[in-house]
């Protein structure tokens, strides 16, 4: 009879505790549905925020539009005020290079790629906020500036020749620092970003920099990039992400990529 009781009595403590870890993960599942949920609204106001900021961006530099046509392509709208013949060729070549870009970086972007033609320096800098040198373009927020090579010190030739362009020019560089912002939601250090642009700029043009000669630690290469000198920081950049590649492959280079994206959120 004590047996009977006593198994009753275990059969009940033991329905009772289970009743508890049903309820106690019941709790766990609705929480975890509420911070899916906040989840989900964050990623859609990061993404409304980041796409309404690149649209600033490109309304700020274009304030006073009267002054401003533009060349549209399949992927690309290149805004210029005067300079309709270089507009064009950096049109031609986004479109001709962004389906390279896009097949390597998984980069299915809906609208097309805004590029500005800067007649002044002083525009350049002003509109994209940059500092250090002068160089041919750059990227900013969604937007890609590109100096007008009447401008370029030694290097207006480039412009005369097709071929040349294609190859040395700054538009091809600087979408492919567009698709590394874009896949890693702006989380890419600057030397990797570089690296990068450098590695498959020359994968796509067969451009590549002259080499640099010294040495440096990855870790000095993330601290000082921009206090190094340009060149030496950008070849071993470009460098670093060469040997990357070699030992490890571009896949596992883009799916690092996406890692960094993946952290915007943890």
């Amino acid at each position: 009879m004590l047996d009977c009781v006593f198994c009753f009595k275990s059969k009940a403590f033991y329905l009772a505790k289970y009743n508890k870890i049903i309820n106690e993960v019941g709790v766990f599942m609705k929480i975890m549905e509420k911070y899916c949920c906040l989840l989900l609204l964050l990623l859609i106001l990061f993404y409304g925020v980041t796409k309404n900021n690149q649209q600033s961006t490109l309304q700020k530099v274009l304030f006073d539009e009267y002054h401003w046509q533009a060349i549209e392509g399949v992927y690309s709208k290149v805004y210029y005020k005067t300079e309709k013949e270089y507009a064009e060729l950096i049109q031609r070549q986004a479109d001709t290079y962004y389906t390279m870009i896009a097949k390597d970086f998984e980069w299915n972007k809906k609208e097309k790629i805004n590029f500005i033609l800067f007649e002044t320096k002083e525009d350049f800098m002003s509109s994209l906020f940059y500092r250090g040198n002068i160089t041919m373009g750059a990227y900013y927020n969604g937007v890609i500036g590109v100096l007008s090579p009447n401008l370029w010190e030694n290097q207006k030739q480039y412009w005369k020749k097709t071929d040349d362009f294609l190859e040395k020019g700054p538009v091809v560089h600087e979408m492919i620092h567009f698709a590394v912002d874009d896949k890693t939601r702006g989380n890419c250090e600057e030397f990797l970003s570089e690296g990068i642009a450098l590695y498959y700029e020359k994968k796509y043009t067969g451009f590549s920099m002259p080499a640099s000669k010294g040495q440096i630690t990855t870790k000095e290469l993330k601290q000082n990039f921009d206090k190094l000198d340009s060149s030496f920081a950008y070849w071993k950049s470009y460098e670093w992400v060469q040997k990357f590649v070699e030992c490890y492959g571009e896949k596992t280079l883009q799916k690092a990529l996406q890692q960094m994206a993946e952290k915007c959120y943890k």
